[in-house]
């Protein structure tokens, strides 16, 4: 059979950080491995950078199985694309998987989408085209995850067309990996525990070790939910850099309380290239974080930015602007993140999403309806502000950005980290997200909130 992976470009409505980074589609790259495995023939298209569009390869490669990755902004968008690839051939099997498949299914129930992967995507699929192949009804192993079922050896070739494109931040050219799966906390807002239900699970080292060896690429980001969880990991891990003599940088994320008690596993990380991590620092105030699940407090977090900086490690933060903060908070939260060293911080409204905690608090309250899951982005303000009209709430985002995030001193540092033409596209991925809240803040304006 004629498969055909395919990773969808975000709706025209959603807004975020794919303005600042473009990342190799990894699932489908494992997915691409697996299906060469069971000898049929693959072509991954990745729409986000690919500008020919699904039709195009649709007539050109006449697949017999078009297999989508979603996230919860894609659900209309895979449904739009579904609708496509049947007008084009009706009998061409559509099917979706990917982490928001995994959680809520349910969503993407539509005429035009034949199978819903859901959880155990590898296994799943590998059910799914054997019995396509035999023509029998694949029974699919989505009564709990198989954390014994052994992920292949990873082949990227699938995406080598696409390789100078993809980017973080200003890190480029960049590789991803993962090296395990879900995180031991369970934060109210946190979408990457409920795919593994709430779960904890690590990869064998070894294999991991070899992938890194066969990477062209010096810039690694670790997508692992929480990357610095068992202290004896982490040291294995370094020492079979050491052993292997593996020499890269990497972006990986880990709770500040986590690096507060082990500093000694910062300091050991930094040594072996790990010299950027990102840490949600989500709030200035301890109500906030309390109200979020965060188990961390204030101090903690600037604790955890000291230490970072004391071993010469790059703070990438996230932050998560209250609903009932006032211009005041905004200023005040300005001034804060001043008083500790970062790099880098992106600021999320609160965006519940279905599968948390969150959701079941929020989602009667919701600005926009289950029609325009491309608006679940962490950009759209999405829950009516307590004490700023809509339209002003954006605004003061807005200048929070200017005020702490996009300047010159992090034009300078880019440009002298990287080069020139690294620094205009994180400038203008920074401008182009500005610019997006004005929009949205003027839109809001027209309605009188």
């Amino acid at each position: 059979m004629k498969v055909m992976l395919v990773n969808p470009k975000p709706h025209k409505d959603s807004y975020g950080l794919t303005d600042l980074m473009h990342c190799e589609p990894l699932n489908l790259e494992y997915i691409g491995t697996l299906v060469e495995s069971l000898k049929h023939d693959v072509l991954l298209v990745d729409l986000q950078v690919d500008r020919k569009g699904l039709k195009h390869y649709l007539k050109s490669y006449n697949p017999d199985v078009v297999l989508f990755t979603s996230y919860l902004i894609h659900v209309n968008i895979v449904k739009g694309y579904s609708k496509e690839v049947k007008e084009y051939k009706k009998d061409i099997v559509t099917a979706v998987g990917g982490v928001q498949a995994e959680v809520t299914p349910e969503l993407f129930v539509d005429d035009n989408i034949d199978y819903i992967i859901g959880i155990n995507g590898m296994e799943n699929t590998e059910i799914l085209l054997k019995a396509l192949e035999n023509g029998e009804k694949p029974v699919f192993n989505n009564e709990k995850i198989n954390k014994d079922y052994q992920l292949p050896k990873v082949n990227r070739h699938f995406a080598d067309r696409y390789r100078k494109k993809y980017y973080y931040s200003y890190r480029m050219p960049c590789t991803l990996l993962k090296t395990s799966f879900g995180c031991p906390f369970r934060c109210s807002f946190c979408f990457c525990t409920a795919i593994t239900n709430y779960e904890y699970y690590t990869r064998e080292l070894e294999p991991i070790m070899q992938e890194l060896m066969e990477m062209e690429e010096e810039n690694v980001f670790l997508i692992d939910d929480n990357f610095m969880v068992d202290k004896e990991r982490l040291k294995a891990f370094c020492d079979l850099l050491d052993k292997y003599n593996i020499h890269k940088h990497y972006n990986y994320a880990a709770r500040a309380d986590y690096i507060v008690e082990n500093e000694d596993m910062v300091e050991l990380l930094a040594k072996h290239g790990f010299d950027t991590v990102f840490v949600g620092l989500e709030s200035f105030k301890q109500e906030d974080l309390d109200d979020f699940n965060k188990k961390s407090s204030v101090e903690t977090m600037e604790k955890a930015a000291q230490i970072l900086a004391k071993h010469g490690v790059e703070l990438h933060a996230s932050a998560i602007v209250g609903l009932d903060w006032d211009k005041q908070d905004f200023k005040d939260f300005a001034k804060w993140l001043h008083t500790i060293k970062y790099r880098y911080i992106n600021f999320m409204s609160i965006c519940p999403l279905p599968g948390t905690d969150m959701w079941d608090k929020y989602k009667d309250k919701l600005l926009y309806g289950p029609d325009e899951w491309e608006k679940f982005d962490f950009m759209h303000v999405m829950v009516k502000p307590t004490k700023l009209k809509t339209s002003e709430f954006y605004k003061e985002i807005i200048k929070i950005y200017f005020r702490v995030t996009a300047n010159f001193d992090n034009l300078f540092y880019i440009t002298k980290t990287c080069n020139l033409k690294v620094a205009v596209m994180t400038v203008y991925g920074l401008l182009k997200i500005i610019f997006n809240y004005l929009r949205m803040s003027r839109e809001y304006k027209k309605k009188g909130d």
